[in-house]
């Protein structure tokens, strides 16, 4: 390849690269994670408790995900306290994948703007809400990576010359134990790896099966560690069970039909699970699905037309065909076999789809001629389109699931008390108007921890409360916040403000911010729980006698201090949590007006005021 048509390949990955992330920004606009809920709360909790050995290489659990743990890991060390981070790395990283789709498109198809497309495509579907929104979704589109980058190197290796074509299985090998350590659930793909060779074999005659040797040695490197971590092969199940003890044959035949029909942007699925229910769904983007659909399956079928005509290449047709749905189908199977079926479960099959769609472009485009290269061309761009409303308006039914109240409600927590206080939320109190939280002591023992820049910082301590009522008096001087739980809207209202009183109020002579008190000054002090005001003075003058400080309240003398040195301390019975107005007169002054005059008269004093 000349320099020039390097630096022009350079510039299209560039340009699309560009789109992609401008694309993923729009699409995902709105959704934001700045306070860890569910499983992702629970993994920082284990990454702030445990050490980087344990947290890594967790012995003797159900799962033992080494891979997605070192890239968690890194994750969570790099972000911080910067929770907010989450939301913006996740759309980079899916970016990143739908140019990787971008590139094994443009290999296999040759257009540069169906490849395009296609990636559009993969960071349209709903099927990413997952991916973008949880910290565990870094482990979901990692696996989905790898997995879609086996698919295209057992396309290499059908398609490729020899030492292309070994490399690239051997590559696939290496990835396949990469991804069964990201998550159990793609060890499925062994089956694919073995087909590869198979299909290889009926399509070329090169009986390549030595090298199913680098397959089963990945597989078993894969199950001796599993077993040596944790004392088990079995993959666990999802929500803490086993799969063993869950499986139906009925169930996931059901599942995997659900899988399908996600695929063709069908919400097979419960609410919870999907956002909005089929039959829910508005006519007309059942409508556009529908023609989606039809456009797909009338672009099929030409696919299959074109290739059956060409004898000489219907064996690679069918081989390479086989082997890509029969990736779908153990991604599917996969995704099958446990009590539910969650649509992040199924990306990775769409993922792959696109990749099947491009692959049978080639084949119309190769050998159907003009007419029928212009007629897949259309079918694929009605598909596009069709698709855009549709994917939009089951993103706007997100809140529907089952888990998005709970990170709504995190992430309201979060902006009322780290996003307004800060760090002054370490060593507070924090009232909750409201009902308990579930497992409300480990919530409150977790939830802030990502906050903290330092071990020593106090978690704040949670009260729940019936009413404003009981949380009151606070002053500005207590680290006492006030929340209302609003659970029909998913936030948190801090109500503090409400009920606050300012400890001290100057009415006149008194400057709050470096104590200083004139001759003559008068003041408001909330008096707090304790019964007792203590004053203490200080005057930095030289004393010649005869210097008093008279306190009076309402034009009742309360004390009249006469100085002996520079320091005067008094105490003075009040009534509890009520403010009291003082009035303080000296007959002297400590600073020369001409030097400094804030008020009607000199400055006096010093002042430490403290009412608990």
């Amino acid at each position: 390849m000349e320099k020039q048509e390097r630096r022009f390949l350079r510039m299209e990955y560039l340009l699309a690269l560009g789109v992609f992330l401008l694309f993923a920004f729009w699409v995902n606009h709105g959704i934001k994670t700045t306070g860890y809920y569910g499983d992702d709360l629970y993994l920082w909790y284990c990454f702030d408790t445990e050490s980087a050995k344990e947290f890594i290489l967790p012995m003797g659990g159900t799962k033992f995900r080494l891979i997605h743990n070192i890239l968690c890991y890194l994750q969570l060390l790099i972000m911080g306290p910067d929770i907010w981070l989450m939301v913006p790395f996740n759309i980079v990283v899916n970016a990143l994948i739908a140019l990787t789709i971008f590139h094994f498109a443009r290999k296999i198809g040759g257009c540069p703007y169906l490849a395009g497309a296609c990636g559009l495509a993969y960071l349209l579907s709903h099927l990413s809400y997952y991916q973008i929104t949880q910290g565990y979704g870094l482990m979901e589109s990692a696996a989905l990576w790898l997995a879609l980058i086996i698919l295209y190197l057992m396309y290499r290796y059908l398609n490729g010359e020899e030492r292309e074509s070994r490399r690239a299985y051997i590559a696939a090998a290496w990835l396949y134990l990469a991804v069964c350590f990201v998550h159990e659930r793609y060890m499925v793909l062994l089956a694919v790896l073995v087909l590869s060779v198979v299909l290889k074999a009926v399509m070329t005659g090169k009986k390549e099966y030595r090298l199913l040797g680098w397959a089963f040695l990945a597989f078993a490197i894969t199950m001796g560690v599993r077993f040596w971590a944790m004392g088990t092969i079995v993959p666990a199940g999802t929500g803490g069970t086993e799969v063993t003890d869950t499986f139906s044959v009925s169930e996931a035949l059901g599942y995997a039909l659900d899988s399908v029909l996600y695929v063709f942007g069908v919400n097979a699925g419960p609410i919870h699970l999907d956002g909005i229910e089929w039959q829910n769904v508005p006519r007309i983007y059942k409508l556009a699905v529908l023609g989606a659909d039809a456009a797909i399956g009338c672009f099929v079928l030409l696919a299959a037309v074109c290739g059956w005509r060409q004898k000489k290449k219907r064996k690679e047709y069918l081989c390479n065909a086989a082997v890509m749905l029969f990736f779908m189908a153990m991604c599917i199977g996969s995704s099958s076999v446990t009590i539910r079926l969650e649509m992040r479960w199924v990306y990775v099959t769409y993922g792959a789809a696109l990749i099947f769609m491009v692959y049978l472009f080639s084949v119309i485009r190769n050998y159907g001629g003009k007419l029928a290269g212009r007629g897949a061309f259309l079918l694929l761009a009605c598909y596009f389109v069709l698709i855009l409303p549709t994917e939009l308006f089951y993103r706007d039914h997100y809140t529907s699931l089952y888990f998005w109240n709970g990170q709504e409600q995190a992430n309201s927590l979060a902006d009322v008390t780290w996003g307004v206080y800060g760090e002054e939320i370490f060593g507070s109190e924090i009232y909750v108007i409201g009902d308990q939280w579930k497992d409300w002591e480990y919530q409150a023992d977790a939830f802030w921890r990502p906050y903290r820049t330092d071990d020593s910082q106090e978690l704040p301590q949670v009260k729940f409360i019936d009413s404003i009522g009981e949380a009151w008096p606070i002053t500005d001087r207590d680290k006492k916040i006030v929340l209302k739980a609003d659970p029909e809207h998913n936030r948190y209202v801090d109500v503090t403000s409400m009920i606050r009183v300012k400890k001290f109020q100057n009415i006149y002579g008194y400057y709050e911010h470096d104590g200083w008190m004139d001759q003559k000054a008068k003041l408001r002090v909330f008096t707090g729980t304790s019964g007792q005001l203590r004053m203490s003075f200080y005057a930095p003058l030289e004393l010649k006698g005869g210097e008093t400080i008279t306190i009076s309240s309402g034009g009742r003398l309360i004390q009249e201090i006469h100085l002996t040195d520079h320091w005067a301390d008094v105490l003075i019975p009040v009534m509890k949590n009520r403010y009291v107005e003082l009035e303080v007169e000296c007959n002297f002054y400590s600073l020369e007006p001409e030097q400094e005059m804030r008020g009607e008269t000199p400055m006096a004093v010093n002042v430490v005021l403290s009412a608990e």
